[in-house]
């Protein structure tokens, strides 16, 4: 707060909060949001230039490029300029901060998506301070911690965390959670439109889910750990003499109503094979991981679409959207390396060859791809605050980072997601790991294992 501005102190009495109001604020030198770069290239230009900028420089530029397409508003800028840029234009609102979640939402169910495309001012019943800009980020931070209030029923912990959050397919319990979640995805797309971060971590199938990536059963390992060990179980034995009693079918129970859901068309009577069992295996993570979530992953889309075009979010992949959403974290690699543990002949010697190059190649890379190197066998790049790498956690409770030594140096590196466990051939040259861990990480970084 500036020493010739006045504080700001809004009292409300019990139970009310005055409307959102959108109002002309001459005293307002600027809009709120950062400024795009005026010379960002193209998408396409970025796109071709991908196989020659580090990961942080491309990253870096196509979030430019967005925040840039999207200071030019819904039409693409094709129509009349915003008012919110010519006449600095204000969205108010007021809220109580012990009761974050309701007043927002009751704000915001009011305003039209033009009213969304003005810069935001937020004010804490009760408290003083003018908002220019750090008022507004406390309210996103405070907001994205209450999104994940159990009472609300709306998000449950990802099967091998307690940082980070997934779709509840339950939330039903909640007759409002529609609405909540299209008010959630509204709030993700303002933060984006805003240039500010939203403090929430969602499991990686919550992003690829938002960007219409295709899914996998590997991206169960995050939703239901022993469902996705009996999913490989099929996989990995025969099945010739074999009654397990399966078809392509699914029983489901809605809150005591039960329901047997086809899986394919004839599949109450189409008996699961060791021919079949593989598309019987897709179909069934189909299923779990989109058919008994889709209500609540369209309610979030449409909310998000009100502010940011999903179009223009296609050209990141999940990884990089989580950095959009949620911020880019530090990652100590001195507290990474501590807090390593090592398995099968593996040791943090100076006579260990792969595990001396593995950490010269961490820290010699940027946050960027250390952020990578985490999702890939973490599944996220969340690291616990304040505990750092000692606090990570696997599906069975706390589970330090693992590498895992393998003697066949012809495969490629594995991660078991559930277990923190990077599998690492034992590789001749440093030069051999590095290619193929970059291999690995991007060209198979969806695919979950499990030991």
């Amino acid at each position: 707060m500036n020493d010739n501005q006045s504080p700001i102190v809004v009292n409300i009495p019990s139970g009310t909060i005055p409307a959102p109001v959108v109002r002309i604020d001459a005293s307002r030198a600027q809009d709120a949001r950062v400024a795009p770069a005026a010379d960002v290239p193209s998408i396409k230009s970025i796109h071709e230039l991908k196989d020659r900028l580090s990961i942080g420089s491309l990253f870096k530029m196509k979030r430019d490029w967005l925040a840039r397409e999207l200071s030019k508003g819904k039409d693409g800028g094709k129509g009349e300029p915003s008012p919110a840029r010519h006449e600095r234009r204000l969205l108010q609102i007021v809220v109580r901060r012990d009761q974050v979640f309701q007043d927002s939402y009751l704000q915001f169910v009011s305003l039209s998506d033009d009213d969304l495309r003005n810069p935001l001012s937020v004010h804490f019943v009760g408290e003083v301070g003018r908002d220019d800009g750090g008022v507004t980020r406390d309210w996103y931070s405070v907001l994205a911690k209450e999104i994940f209030n159990p009472q609300y029923a709306l998000f449950t912990h990802s099967a091998v965390d307690d940082y980070t959050f997934q779709i509840n397919p339950n939330s039903g319990v909640n007759q409002d959670h529609l609405d909540f979640f299209r008010f959630i995805g509204t709030i993700v797309g303002k933060a984006l439109y805003d240039g500010c971060l939203f403090d929430a971590h969602f499991t990686r199938l919550v992003y690829k889910r938002i960007l219409e990536k295709p899914v996998t059963y590997h991206d169960m390992a995050s939703v239901d750990v022993q469902f996705y060990k009996s999913l490989c179980w099929l996989l990995e034995n025969k099945l010739e003499g074999m009654d397990l009693g399966l078809t392509f079918s699914v029983d489901t129970d809605n809150f005591g109503a039960y329901e047997e859901i086809e899986l394919k068309k004839g599949g109450k009577e189409l008996v699961v094979t060791e021919q079949n069992k593989r598309e019987y295996v897709d179909l069934l993570a189909s299923w779990r991981l989109r058919e008994s979530v889709e209500m609540q992953f369209q309610a979030l889309r449409a909310g998000l679409s009100r502010v940011v075009d999903p179009v223009l979010l296609q050209h990141f992949d999940e990884a990089e959207l989580e950095w959009l959403i949620g911020g880019l974290p530090t990652i100590d690699a001195a507290d990474w390396r501590k807090n390593t543990v090592y398995k099968a002949g593996y040791s943090d010697s100076p006579d260990c060859r792969v595990i001396r190059s593995f950490w010269e190649l961490v820290e010699t890379w940027d946050q960027e791809m250390r952020a990578r190197l985490l999702q890939f066998v973490t599944g996220t790049s969340k690291v616990p605050y304040p505990e750092g790498f000692k606090g990570l956690r696997g599906s069975e409770g706390l589970r330090m980072f693992h590498i895992v030594r393998v003697s066949d140096f012809t495969r490629l590196p594995q991660a078991h997601t559930c277990f923190n466990e990077l599998i690492l051939p034992d590789y001749d040259s440093k030069e051999e790991l590095h290619k193929n861990l970059i291999t690995a990480i991007f060209e198979t970084g969806n695919q979950f294992q499990l030991r």
